[in-house]
């Protein structure tokens, strides 16, 4: 691996219904990982992710999840793991971190009804 720094300025950023994304470490050629700090301010659908494994880490605000049946609030510290295959869904206002492992990849990932 030949990169140890990913510029926030270098970010690819992604935008879908209240949330902002910026993908900071991507790919499998980078990282057995990737890592994006996001922004939400309203919903955040429900979605399922067939690959990854998801951690959340609340920067500041605060959320109220919902995985699979279960329904709770974060706040500014507090991290949340989302195993893959379950369905999730977000709600509030707050700057967070989001790690996918394996990487985040759009095309394993679902609208949940």
């Amino acid at each position: 691996m030949s990169m140890y720094r990913f510029p926030h300025s270098d970010g690819v950023i992604r935008r879908f219904a209240d949330v902002e994304i910026t993908n900071l470490i991507t790919g499998a050629a980078k990282s057995a990982f990737s890592l994006s700090v996001a922004t939400l301010r309203g919903v955040h659908p429900p979605t399922v992710s067939r690959l990854s494994d998801r951690a959340y880490y609340i920067i500041e605000g605060s959320l109220t999840f919902t995985v699979a049946a279960e329904k709770f609030q974060a706040a500014a510290g507090d991290a949340v793991l989302v195993p893959k295959g379950a369905t999730h869904a977000m709600e509030g206002t707050a700057q967070y971190v989001v790690v996918n492992a394996p990487p985040f990849d759009a095309a394993a990932e679902d609208a949940a009804s």
